[in-house]
């Protein structure tokens, strides 16, 4: 009983300890702060729930702004303008590589990078859409075209706890729910989806109130400059004139003035109160500036540059450096978002290995200096793989065919030292006939190797001491410079005058020979 009862406790805790699978607990529907209807999911943006009924077209009317416009630019451009690379996940693979190059092709057949700064379009709105045209080229299914839409067409519903939210499209027969899209149709780019929203959170929630206090200050300052830039003309009429004549005058003002006159009967005062403001009046031009500076912190990073010198270098460096990583932030982000879709789906249509493309956003740099440091690398005994090189230096990169190996070089007989009667005699010049030609006798030859039969003993000594001078240096670890300065040494305590009487005694032999008329064969 007691061992029943054990069993059942060990029971009970191990089914307690197994995670709960395949489930959302605090899911958005169980959200009571969050407000859906008939499982439409709407975005937690504030700004866009208070002022744009929840729909992004509030945001799409800040493209207007020309520094808004320029930042967005900025980021988009920095990013398309960057080379982009595909590469097996599996790098060992063979038709890894082979599919890789196969589906490079495919994305430059799409305009890749126009689809890529359209889905950057997502930075401003939170999302982004576009749909896919699949068609069949060359036995593959690969995407014709893929065309942008835009995002007040869809909508997120959630009927399931379970199962994430799926993108609807609207309709005139249902405005309210939507359709469901087809599978593998639509790529949707989305940014900073806080609390798991669907919508995402874009810059425009950042950038209306600057936006808008600019537009009012801009306002104000062109009222102020018509209003002090020009004068304003003022006309005076007797206190007992008609309608006629009051006409006549606001024909004559009005010609002088399409902005605006003054008409006043005669003896009427009016004046201007002045500002107690001296010199121009900056306010507005200030603000406008200050929300410019605003709108380019939101969008680059940069912080407003109003230092010189030393600082002003240092702070071009940290904005450069700002910049480049959030061009690297936005292609790693964006590449996710292909990677999970488009790539894949491309894969498993046509039974392709699975790849990745990706954008190395970094600095430019020397070539020189990299391909010197690659050598380095390459002399240690490592060897780059050809997507390396390519992603390194650019396309058109191939291994180097290796030469062809050279024809063995014919054996030569060497040189033996003359031992006595049965030893062999050393080669002379007609040991190098043709095989099979008689190889006549060189008396010269036989003169010179008689005078030289002794040379093996007399170079022996001089033979060793180099070998010692070399084992020698080997072990002190000498450099061939340090070698070279002490051979000097060396070679001034040899006794090298046996073999220049050696020498000498081959070459009287030779002469002695030829002068008295000895042929050679």
């Amino acid at each position: 009983m007691v061992k029943t009862a054990r069993t059942d406790r060990s029971t009970t805790a191990a089914a307690q300890a197994r995670p709960e699978l395949d489930s959302e607990f605090a899911n958005r529907l169980r959200d009571p702060f969050e407000q859906h209807y008939m499982g439409v999911l709407r975005t937690n943006d504030p700004l866009l729930l208070e002022r744009g009924n929840a729909g992004v077209e509030l945001y799409r009317d800040l493209r207007r702004d020309g520094k808004v416009f320029s930042g967005l630019q900025k980021r988009q451009l920095a990013l398309v303008g960057r080379a982009w690379q595909v590469e097996p996940r599996s790098k060992d693979s063979a038709k890894g590589t082979q599919d890789a190059e196969t589906l490079t092709a495919i994305l430059k057949g799409i305009a890749f990078d126009r689809m890529c700064g359209e889905l950057l379009e997502a930075l401003l709105a939170g999302f982004a859409v576009s749909e896919i045209v699949w068609t069949i080229r060359d036995g593959m299914v690969v995407p014709a075209r893929v065309i942008k839409r835009a995002q007040r067409r869809f909508v997120y519903v959630q009927d399931d706890d379970n199962s994430p939210a799926r993108l609807h499209l609207l309709t005139r027969e249902n405005m309210l729910k939507g359709i469901p899209v087809p599978d593998r149709k639509f790529i949707v780019h989305r940014v900073n989806p806080e609390d798991d929203n669907p919508y995402g959170t874009g810059l425009g929630l950042q950038l209306f109130w600057p936006v808008f206090f600019k537009r009012k200050g801009i306002v104000a300052w062109n009222k102020l400059c018509d209003r002090f830039g020009s004068p304003t003309p003022h006309g005076k009429y007797p206190r007992n004139a008609g309608p006629k004549e009051k006409g006549t005058l606001a024909d004559a003002l009005r010609a002088m003035s399409n902005d605006g006159y003054l008409m006043t009967p005669e003896g009427m005062e009016i004046a201007l109160l002045e500002s107690k403001l001296s010199g121009n009046v900056t306010t507005q031009q200030q603000l406008c500036e200050y929300m410019d500076d605003w709108i380019s912190e939101v969008l680059t990073g940069q912080e407003p540059a109003r230092s010189g010198g030393g600082a002003l270098a240092a702070a071009s460096k940290e904005r450069k450096d700002v910049r480049q990583d959030l061009t690297q932030a936005d292609s790693d982000l964006l590449s996710e978002t292909i990677n999970e879709t488009l790539v894949a789906w491309i894969c498993e249509y046509n039974g392709l290995e699975s790849c990745h493309v990706y954008r190395n956003i970094k600095e430019e740099e020397d070539t020189k200096t990299q391909a010197e440091g690659d050598k380095l690398i390459h002399d240690m005994g490592f060897e780059l793989d050809e997507n390396t090189v390519r992603a390194k230096y650019g396309e058109g990169w191939s291994k180097k065919a290796a030469p062809p190996s050279p024809p063995p070089a014919p054996s030569l007989p060497t040189p033996e030292p003359a031992g006595g009667a049965g030893s062999p005699k050393a080669p002379t010049a007609a040991s190098f006939a043709e095989p099979g030609q008689p190889q006549p006798g060189d008396a010269l030859d036989e003169l010179v190797d008689g005078a030289l039969q002794d040379w093996q003993p007399l170079m022996a000594p001089v033979a060793q001491k180099l070998q010692a001078l070399l084992d020698e240096a080997v072990l002190r670890g000498e450099t061939a410079e340090q070698l070279l300065q002490r051979l000097p040494g060396l070679l001034a305590q040899l006794d090298a005058d046996a073999i220049a009487d050696s020498l000498t005694r081959a070459t009287f032999a030779a002469r002695a020979g030829a002068i008295a008329g000895v042929e050679n064969a």
